[in-house]
């Protein structure tokens, strides 16, 4: 069981991002009934966002093939947790590059202690299982596919009415500002692979970051620590994910008049699809309602942006102050506008809370198609190519235009230096004998193995 809240010492500057609601004493004295889960992060940027989950007493694994990316959440993970998938294969290896197909074989490679993990008792009795990962890199990326076919076989005991796998994923989008073609490759290649497992049913939904609305986001949002650091980008955005898991899970022990409960909690992110999930904070009585709802999911999707239609689930939760009441209408009107908007089943929450001080809506949707930054990767990606074509021709061009075509063979197997080796006495007698007996020739040191 995790802590509360107001009680967890290692949330950090994290706790600058929650919603107030989380410190209440309300969520204290129901924390029992939180849902459980358990967090597996894959590579360096998914164990990234793996730490800033188990600062709320989520139990985590990370696995990598470097120790040094392990060693970064020491502090937060236990020794048995953060596992080193070495190679036998490459030895000398930690890490693979942003290599994804590398990272596959070194996952394989590694399979048991894969199915170690799947099998662990904490991994079976959660409620849900998140697997985190940075669809860009290699080693988490490349390790996606195996990680994902353990862990849904065996979260399969725990499927929810209907058959749907409580297992979903958290995975990040590179941003313009990571160069190259093969982070949109990778990218791509692991989004096939969730939207694989999605049809097949062998999981729930996947979340996704996408850097690159969230670079936008954060040069308008900047957070320091109390202590006035300012914290980079990337943690910024595995801090709005975490603090985002941590406020929608607790909505179903929210204490109101019309109960988003822990069933449907778990049915709509158990849901295959792509989850997105969105905040608006200090409604006003006067606002234009279906406005609000309109922007609550088209524009204020602050992890990655959605085309808002044919949903396959949806929830939508209104959290106001115990001290003030909601108009009937108005939780009427959300409800409404947010059914006809999402065009599917929708789940209602209305709870009060002694901690809020305004009234915050919260909307969940689940739809079938991933973020629109997808198609924008595909047309980066044949960007790249065709710019990664032009410098390998430039080299060739560089080469040959240089004119030292004359020198190509100066280094060859025929045109080699004398080979010294050094003297002994005998050497120095063969000038003293019978001068019919020619002096040895000096054999140079058998290496026949080098090949040039």
């Amino acid at each position: 069981m995790i802590k509360p809240f107001s009680e967890n010492e290692k949330l950090g500057a994290i706790k600058a991002l929650l919603s107030s609601h989380l410190l209440s004493e309300e969520v204290k004295s129901e924390i029992g009934r939180f849902p459980s889960q358990a967090i597996v992060g894959l590579g360096q940027g998914g164990g990234r966002i793996a730490a800033e989950l188990s600062r709320f007493g989520f139990s985590t694994y990370l696995l990598n093939s470097s120790k040094s990316d392990l060693e970064e959440h020491k502090n937060l993970i236990p020794e048995n947790r953060r596992i080193v998938t070495s190679s036998k294969d490459y030895p000398e290896l930690e890490g693979t590059d942003k290599n994804a197909q590398l990272g596959f074989q070194i996952a394989k490679e590694n399979k048991d202690l894969y199915v170690k993990v799947a099998l662990d008792d904490t991994i079976q009795e959660a409620e849900f299982v998140w697997v985190c990962v940075s669809l860009g890199g290699g080693t988490g990326n490349g390790a996606l596919k195996v990680a994902l076919t353990y862990l849904s076989k065996v979260r399969e005991n725990r499927a929810l009415p209907g058959g749907k796998i409580p297992l979903g994923v958290i995975c990040s989008l590179p941003s313009s500002d990571e160069k190259g073609s093969a982070f949109r490759r990778n990218a791509l290649a692991g989004i096939s692979v969730i939207q694989q497992l999605m049809s097949e049913n062998k999981m729930g939904t996947a979340i996704v970051i996408d850097n690159e609305k969230m670079k936008d986001y954060y040069a308008n949002n900047p957070l320091k620590t109390y202590g006035g650091t300012e914290i980079d980008a990337k943690s910024y955005s595995n801090m709005v994910i975490a603090s985002t898991i941590a406020e929608v899970s607790s909505l179903p022990i929210m204490e109101g008049r019309s109960v988003f409960d822990k069933t449907e909690f778990l049915t709509t992110v158990s849901t295959p699809g792509w989850l997105s999930i969105s905040k608006h904070k200090d409604l006003k009585s006067d606002e234009n309602i279906e406005s609000v709802i309109d922007n609550l999911f088209n524009n204020n999707e602050v992890l990655a942006n959605y085309e808002v239609e044919n949903a396959f689930a949806g929830a939508v939760a209104v959290l106001y102050p115990s001290n003030k009441n909601i108009s009937p209408k108005i939780a009427d009107d959300i409800y409404s506008y947010t059914s006809n908007l999402l065009n599917t089943k929708v789940n209602l929450s209305i709870a009060k809370n002694s901690k809020l001080d305004s009234l915050t809506l919260y909307g969940l949707a689940v739809y079938p198609t991933p973020s629109t930054r997808i198609q924008k990767l595909k047309e980066e990606l044949k960007q790249w190519e065709q710019i990664e074509k032009e410098q390998e021709e430039a080299k060739k061009q560089a080469a040959a235009s240089i004119g030292l075509d004359e020198f190509d063979e100066f280094f060859s197997s025929t045109n080699t230096a004398s080979i010294r080796k050094k003297l002994t006495l005998d050497d120095l007698n063969e000038d003293f004998r019978d001068a019919k007996n020619q002096p040895k020739k000096i054999q140079a040191t058998a290496l026949e193995d080098i090949d040039f």
